[in-house]
């Protein structure tokens, strides 16, 4: 019991450390090794939990610092052209996916796109969510989602755990 204690803790610190740094701390290497430690399946899954709670606590405070410190956040950069067709219709699709975060409630699409597959990326999405007018509850509630339904897949996925 005290083993799994411990893992859900880290578990916890690893969500909000990937929600707030998410360059050094990647969650979705830390679900993969999961399986390599854990034997029991309801183990994985609370622990898998423990870090999309986390993961949303962390977002939720980066989508308020980005509400209390600005009225709207604009990229000004410009970006060369891809030089692969491929890449360049994933860009045009977060592009797309981005210019719905103006819009209160279709800006969930993008919060789910985002957290379940990672395009665009949630730590963009995030900020530009939280300086544009989508509703904290609705952001996170997607995010929620996404995060348990990709965690859950890459840890059921590539350890070869059935349900059944």
């Amino acid at each position: 019991m005290g083993g799994d204690l411990a893992l859900f803790g880290a578990a916890f610190a690893v969500g909000i450390g990937s929600a707030l740094l998410p360059i050094f701390i990647n969650a979705e290497l830390f679900v993969g090794s999961l399986g390599a430690t854990v034997d029991s399946r309801v183990t994985l899954v609370l622990a898998i939990v423990c870090l999309v709670i986390a993961t949303v606590i962390g977002k939720a405070f980066v989508f308020q610092l980005a509400r209390t410190g600005s009225r709207k956040i604009r990229s000004s950069v410009e970006r060369k052209p891809p030089r692969n067709k491929l890449f360049a219709q994933v860009r045009r699709l977060s592009d797309w996916l981005l210019t719905l975060l103006d819009r209160p409630y279709a800006g969930a699409i993008t919060a789910f796109a985002s957290s379940l597959t990672g395009i665009p990326p949630l730590a963009i999405v995030t900020i530009l969510a939280g300086a544009s007018r989508q509703p904290q509850w609705l952001f996170l509630s997607m995010v929620f989602i996404g995060r348990l339904l990709q965690f859950l897949a890459i840890a059921f996925v590539l350890h070869g755990i059935s349900w059944f």
